[in-house]
């Protein structure tokens, strides 16, 4: 399938695939792969990729009418431009708009933009999607990070204490998040609403996410049954990754004819010595 690398000119790297503009690897310079792709993730027409940074778009989940997650994942975006910015990061900016297949599954004529920017430790994603045509339509989206994690059971995650939020796994809304540190036991499948910025933190890492212009948060990890179900998670994957993702879900995004929305994500990897 068609990539990008970048390569900022301080080393850190990334992988972009045309396919779902799909964010693959992220290596921060000087450091190691900060995203989880299972080895046997399907890599062709069609087929979302089982691990880095899905784009999620016009629907997350199965709230909706629309196949999974919606379209854009599956889409091949258009490379608009690639290369350096004045300070030496590396940015590559895509772009999806409407098609007969788009149209025939959401009834909207779109634009869709994610610019994706990274040097040092730091990688960003921006979204933005403009409303074209003369029709209003709602959406919800994420950017669904699968972060590589050395154990499940290590890894901890810090900033969503006091937080309300949906257990997708059990069903039940309006939960209260009652401890100041999530540990994950089990399948966790939970949207955080008005979330912070939060910490995914393991022996020898500290991932710092933060978000502007996505008000949720979720955290999802299969859990060794229902991991072992999904054909496309290598065995025992669960346990090497942990999404936490930056959403507009609890309240989708009203776009007028000619309106415009954008959100980004902003990770970085601090190591511990």
């Amino acid at each position: 399938m068609e990539q990008l690398i970048l390569r900022a000119q301080d080393g850190a790297l990334a992988t972009v695939m045309h396919h779902g503009a799909h964010v693959c690897s992220w290596i921060p310079a000087g450091g190691k792969e900060q995203l989880f792709v299972s080895k046997t993730s399907e890599f062709r027409e069609g087929a979302a990729i089982r691990g880095g940074v899905p784009v999620i778009f016009p629907q997350f989940a199965g709230l909706g009418s629309l196949p999974k997650h919606g379209f854009a994942r599956t889409a091949t975006w258009r490379l608009l431009q690639s290369g350096h910015t004045g300070d030496g990061a590396a940015q590559a900016v895509f772009e999806l708009r409407e098609s007969i297949a788009t149209i025939a599954l959401w009834p909207y004529v779109f634009r869709a933009e994610l610019t994706v920017t990274l040097s040092g430790q730091q990688l960003d994603i921006a979204l933005k999607v403009d409303n074209t045509g003369d029709t209003a339509f709602s959406f919800t989206s994420a950017l669904h990070t699968y972060f590589a994690v050395g154990d499940i059971t290590e890894a901890s995650i810090h900033g969503l204490a006091g937080l309300h939020y949906r257990d997708s796994a059990t069903g039940a809304d309006n939960c209260t998040e009652t401890g100041e540190v999530l540990r994950i036991e089990g399948e966790v499948d939970r949207i955080y609403a008005d979330a912070p910025a939060l910490q995914l933190r393991e022996p020898g890492r500290t991932m710092q996410i933060a978000a502007a212009g996505f008000r949720d948060a979720v955290v999802w990890n299969p859990g060794a049954a229902k991991g072992a179900a999904l054909a496309d998670l290598e065995p025992e994957g669960y346990r090497r990754m942990l999404c936490v993702e930056s959403a507009a879900i609890m309240h989708p995004v009203q776009l007028a004819p000619g309106g415009s929305w954008a959100a980004s994500q902003q990770l970085r990897a601090e190591p511990e010595n």
